[in-house]
């Protein structure tokens, strides 16, 4: 079935919304093997359309720049420069590849790894940590043939340095080794760019930089989260977010109108000032309802929708109410519900304000708390 034009619409705003976002900012992408470069191209032309600034770090082998003057004849926007792991990048390079950026081309750094010490581990991870920090990129992705990194079986989406110590600790299997792993938390740490590891298949850079979903990994610094009351401003981050919750009928539908007139009845979770759970209090007189629950994808099973929930409850019990309570039609959510101290209440006896309201068709469980 095709998509209904609203849908296709709020698609398209999605991307334009972290296109904005990331506008004149830098990315580096450090491919360990120049063959995925063939499997970018068309992510590549997306960032470039988007103004994403793009500096690509590649192993050279010889073969780089021959593949990179093809492409450029076929209308890519490649430059090609040449460094050695163990010597950087020179000044008169930096200065071209920031004139590169501004023209809207992308300068491709081959790294050779002739007449290396090779004692030091990890050395083109190490040069394309440095690059990043010298530049003051945004981000920095390592690209390979791994989706992100795995543990023990796994696939973890988002890591913060707490997190990666503790399985430092006690994960039996990490599928980039455990060495490594380290390694990049601990540069990460003190970085100023966030760290993606991502799959070199076309459509993973899209997937990652412009949507809500996520593609690989990303490693964060120790960023203060915050819960605070919605704004204005908030209105499109949190459409988008509740994008994929509607489509699925989880929550129900919400305009953009209803959005701006009840924004400020929403609590948000912000992680380094973006946005990544949301929740509403709705009042009925004697007691309010949480509504609403969204988390991104990447965030999900992390704890934030759990201390959103709480300081709502805070918040509502401050306002004087007998209790709260909350509905879903999602049966993960019903866990989560008792998980807080909700207990299971029938429908019919909620306040006479939020029946008038409600369509008893919906196959949602109550869940009750008194305050």
């Amino acid at each position: 079935m095709s998509q209904s034009i609203e849908v296709q619409m709020l698609n398209a705003l999605e991307i334009f919304h972290y296109s904005y976002r990331f506008r004149d900012h830098l990315f580096i992408l450090a491919l360990e093997d120049e063959s995925r470069l063939q499997e970018l191209i068309t992510d590549l032309r997306v960032l470039l359309s988007s103004r994403i600034q793009v500096l690509l770090l590649c192993r050279d082998h010889g073969e780089l720049q021959g593949v990179l003057e093809t492409w450029s004849q076929r209308g890519y926007p490649f430059q090609y420069f040449q460094a050695g792991l163990e010597f950087g990048v020179s000044k008169i390079q930096k200065e071209a590849m920031n004139s590169c950026f501004q023209a809207g081309i992308i300068p491709v750094l081959g790294v050779s790894e002739d007449s290396v010490d090779t004692s030091l581990p990890f050395l083109f991870d190490r040069f394309a940590m440095n690059l990043a920090q010298s530049f003051m990129a945004d981000k920095l992705f390592f690209i390979s043939t791994a989706p992100g990194l795995i543990v023990d079986g796994r696939f973890l989406s988002h890591l913060t340095p707490q997190e990666i110590d503790r399985l430092l600790e006690t994960a039996k299997d990490i599928n980039i080794g455990r060495d490594r792993l380290h390694l990049l938390a601990t540069k990460n740490q003190d970085s100023v760019f966030e760290t993606v590891l991502i799959e070199g298949t076309a459509g993973s850079l899209y997937q990652e930089i412009f949507t809500h979903r996520g593609k690989g990994t990303l490693l964060t610094s120790d960023y203060p989260n915050l819960v605070r009351q919605g704004k204005t401003s908030d209105i499109m981050d949190l459409l988008l977010m509740m994008k994929p919750y509607i489509h699925s009928q989880s929550i129900l539908p919400v305009s953009e109108d209803e959005l701006a007139q009840t924004v400020e009845s929403y609590f948000v979770y912000s992680v380094n000032n973006s946005i990544v759970a949301t929740a509403r209090i709705i009042d009925f007189g004697e007691a309010c309802e949480l509504a609403k629950f969204c988390t991104m994808p990447r965030y999900q099973g992390r704890g934030r929708a759990r201390q959103l929930a709480l300081s709502m409850i805070e918040s509502v019990k401050a306002m004087g109410k007998d209790f709260v309570f909350a509905l879903s039609v999602e049966p993960k959510m019903w866990l989560f519900f008792q998980s807080l101290g909700f207990e299971e209440h029938g429908r019919e006896r909620l306040p006479e304000p939020w029946k008038k309201q409600y369509d008893f068709s919906r196959p949602s469980k109550a869940f009750y708390m008194k305050l």
